[in-house]
């Protein structure tokens, strides 16, 4: 089997790298395999998953791991009949990560489990494929969540005299979306309460994102998240509509260097700004 096998390239991480509007194309750690497209793409800030392992003993452990998470999902598009086996996909990813001197957890008929460092990141990897030649790859970077507290009425009050806006840093959105999550529900009641305790009050609203991308693309997405964020208050809240504004500003109001992900995470924000 061995000489049927293909270089899985693996890729290290650095600052400088961006992506296209996929974070999955390319995938930060792996190429695709011959053959294959990527289908599908799911990026979470932070998410968990469970690694499972079995002893000698064939005692099954079970334990999660927490962070950031991709979930990038190929499907075999070569010539019927000519589909790699799960062994075959399982051992390019094996030699591609045992070249970087990561690990094996675990591997089992459909799973495979995989442990790798990188500049001071610690990825776990969990292959799932079904013999059809199509697999998943779950790649996810061990960290613990941002917790952001909910700025209250009051205390949006306080920054808008002090500095004539506020940052909001639990207005939550997935990669490369606009719509609203639900979590973010606490943080848009209070600058509403804000917005009715003082009615005389016209703002913008503002989106940041960080540089991963194009700026233009960033813009686009920036804009639409603001204008979400209004859109919301509007037919959510009743605020007057006249009051507000959304902007998008891309990249260009960084609060932090984007050279690291806690200075990306500090970037991405929306703020509301005095008129």
């Amino acid at each position: 089997m061995y000489k049927f096998l293909f270089a899985l390239i693996f890729a290290v991480l650095v600052a400088q790298q961006s992506f296209s509007q996929s974070p999955c194309d390319p995938h930060p750690l792996f190429t695709k395999m011959p053959n294959h497209s990527i289908s599908g793409c799911e990026e979470y800030e932070y998410d968990k998953i469970n690694i499972r392992y079995q002893d000698e003993d064939w005692n099954l452990t079970q334990y999660e791991k927490a962070g950031y998470l991709l979930k990038t999902y190929y499907t075999f598009n070569g010539e019927m009949g000519k589909n790699p086996s799960n062994a075959m996909i399982f051992q390019n990813y094996i030699q591609a990560i045992s070249s970087k001197g990561g690990t094996i957890i675990n591997q089992a008929n459909a799973n495979l489990y995989l442990h790798f460092k990188s500049a001071g990141d610690s990825w776990y990897i969990h292959i799932q494929s079904d013999q059809s030649g199509s697999y998943s790859v779950y790649s996810l970077r061990e960290e613990n969540m941002n917790q952001y507290i909910a700025l209250s009425a009051e205390d949006i009050a306080k920054e808008m005299q002090s500095n004539g806006k506020a940052t909001f840093y639990g207005i939550y959105f997935d990669t490369d979306k606009s719509e609203i999550k639900p979590e973010s529900n606490e943080t848009l009641e209070q600058m509403a309460n804000y917005l009715k305790s003082n009615t005389q009050v016209n703002v913008f609203i503002v989106g940041h994102t960080d540089n991963t991308g194009s700026f233009e693309h960033n813009q686009q997405l920036s804009e639409k998240r603001a204008e979400a964020v209004v859109t919301y208050l509007i037919e959510n809240h009743q605020i007057v509509a006249s009051r507000l504004k959304g902007y998008g500003v891309s990249s260009l109001s960084p609060v932090s260097a984007n050279t690291s992900k806690e200075g990306k995470s500090k970037n991405r924000r929306v703020e509301m700004v005095l008129k």
